[in-house]
């Protein structure tokens, strides 16, 4: 049977065991937290009751202050590591908009609590007990939707390389997010429109739909959805479109020159103008680029090909162009790509599948190939060359 001490001090518990004697401890809070001297006239129990209470008061007004972001970082915490990062020169080569994001996801994750049964926030957390364990937690949390707890963990390891980084000495020695694995696998990214997909989709939605415009302005300019968005007459001089590209405008700003093509001037035509955007809305209003590329994406699914993108047009082209010879400096030229590593990755696989026709015709398994099927015309005594032999 549990009483009520009769001792003028709150939070006293006692408890009689089965012979009998009478015990003591400190309760608040509906928790135990340890058992007092015997003897609850004694200064022992005295120094005791106020030990554990002090001590109680203190962790409560502790984790009290922990409940809340404070306006200044306390040094050495999680919290004071985002902190670099976002005065870091890495945070601040961003473009504005990208800033803004980065630090919304920031102060989402220091805002969030430990765990259930731990209320204190995650902005408080030590930088010397956090861990890859703790990084997986703020990702998971953000499972159903993997891309946003890649994004979380994209951005944790920029701010611990930002911390590794930091001057007069680094406020962590490693990287611990890169020890924790994306949800996604490494992919190519969007796939990539190939020309019977192209034929496919005009097909289904007919020349003279806002779909067709929209992909005729993909296929003869190679623009992002960012970029379709915004284009309009005012970007037209003479038989070019001349515009600021969307994409890092702020922090590297590229200005694009793109003939228009005969095929794309014949399609423009065919669209009275309405506003200062050749894509315009149902209800006369320049697309979002998210409603964009959400109404592109619709039209592919209409048109019964559901993988494809906005993007997926700028890919295939590029690809076409590299298969059809276009060097590194007309892909870089056209794409506005600042990287020589972008255009590289096509012109690289163009050559690639070149080589590989070419290297076909070097096959040459000798007397094996008699064994086994050969087209009409081809002479079986042609197989057995000379070179052939001396396999």
């Amino acid at each position: 049977m549990n009483d009520l001490a009769t001792i003028d001090q709150p939070f006293i518990e006692t408890n009689r065991s089965r012979h009998g004697k009478l015990r003591y401890y400190f309760r608040i809070n509906g928790q135990r937290i340890c058992r007092l001297p015997d003897n609850p006239h004694s200064e022992e129990f005295s120094k005791a009751y106020w030990a554990a209470r002090n001590g109680t008061i203190i962790a409560e007004a502790a984790v009290s202050d922990e409940l809340t972001l404070p306006g200044v970082a306390r040094p050495n915490t999680f919290h004071f590591l985002c902190s670099h990062y976002l005065q870091s020169n890495a945070f601040q080569s961003l473009d504005s908009t990208t800033q803004a994001k980065r630090r919304a996801i920031i102060d989402s994750m220091l805002l969030e609590p430990i765990s259930k049964t731990d209320k204190r926030l995650y902005a408080y957390m030590p930088i010397a007990i956090l861990d890859a364990a703790n990084i997986e937690v703020l990702r998971d949390r953000k499972k159903e939707t993997p891309f946003a707890a890649d994004e979380r963990l994209k951005i944790l390891r920029q701010v611990f390389e930002a911390g590794k980084s930091a001057k007069p000495q680094p406020l962590v020695k490693q990287n611990i997010a890169k020890l924790v694995a994306s949800f996604r696998k490494q992919t190519d990214g969007h796939a990539t429109a190939r020309m019977e997909e192209i034929s496919q989709f005009i097909e289904y939605h007919g020349q003279a739909s806002k779909a067709v415009l929209a992909i005729s302005l993909l296929m003869f300019t190679g623009v992002r959805v960012s970029d379709l968005a915004q284009i309009g007459p005012q970007h037209r001089r003479g038989d070019k479109l001349e515009f600021k590209v969307f994409k890092n405008r702020n922090r590297k700003p590229v200005i694009l020159q793109i003939p228009i093509h005969p095929i794309l001037d014949a399609v423009l035509k065919l669209h009275p103008l309405k506003g200062m955007a050749y894509m315009i809305s149902e209800h006369n209003k320049a697309y979002s680029i998210k409603g964009l590329g959400n109404r592109v994406s619709d039209w592919f699914t209409q048109a019964g090909l559901p993988h494809l993108s906005a993007h997926s047009v700028r890919k295939g082209l590029a690809t076409n162009m590299a298969e059809n010879e276009a060097t590194d400096l007309m892909l870089e030229g056209m794409f506005g790509w600042t990287d020589p590593k972008t255009s590289k990755i096509y012109t690289r696989n163009a050559q690639r599948a070149k080589l590989a026709v070419q290297a076909v015709s070097k096959i040459n398994w000798g007397e094996i190939e008699n064994k086994l099927p050969h087209p009409e015309g081809v002479v079986a005594s042609q197989a057995a060359t000379p070179e052939k032999k001396a396999l």
